[in-house]
């Protein structure tokens, strides 16, 4: 027999498909000023191929960036991204799992791919203060972080 058992917090799912949605808009519309606030520095991001901490905001905006320059190669006309699982370490922490589809109209232009979040809240606002990608050396992101690294 199976059983399923979400352990997810609809409240921490709340605040992580917030983030989601608002970092999804600011990339569609290349909007950094928009994307920044989402975000903690520094800021840790992995994939499979790279680590990098992002520590200012120059660096934030370059593989931001980077990676709208990657969307818009793609023709990406929505990043569909939806929490599958979210729970609270701590009144002001939420660990996050996201799944995006990044879609050309009805297609979509790579396979879909998780993502593993921490947010914190600090002074009442949430941001993403750390990020992991399960993406190859072919991905935007990758590509981009290691753009920065060199």
């Amino acid at each position: 027999m199976s059983v399923n058992r979400d352990i997810s917090d609809p409240e921490a799912v709340k605040i992580s498909d917030a983030l989601l949605e608002i970092t999804g808009e600011a990339i569609l519309a290349c909007d950094f000023s928009r994307f920044a606030p989402a975000f903690a520095l520094p800021h840790p991001i992995t994939t499979f191929d790279t680590k990098r901490t992002v520590e200012t905001r120059a660096e934030l905006e370059a593989i931001f960036d980077a990676n709208c320059a990657y969307f818009d190669e793609l023709q990406v006309t929505d990043i569909a991204r939806k929490c599958l699982s979210a729970d609270f370490d701590g009144p002001d922490c939420v660990k996050a799992m996201h799944i995006t589809h990044l879609m050309s109209g009805n297609n979509r232009v790579k396979d879909p791919y998780p993502g593993f979040s921490v947010l914190t809240r600090t002074d009442g606002v949430w941001q993403v203060s750390k990020s992991d990608y399960a993406v190859g050396a072919d991905a935007g992101l990758t590509l981009a972080l290691n753009k920065i690294n060199e």
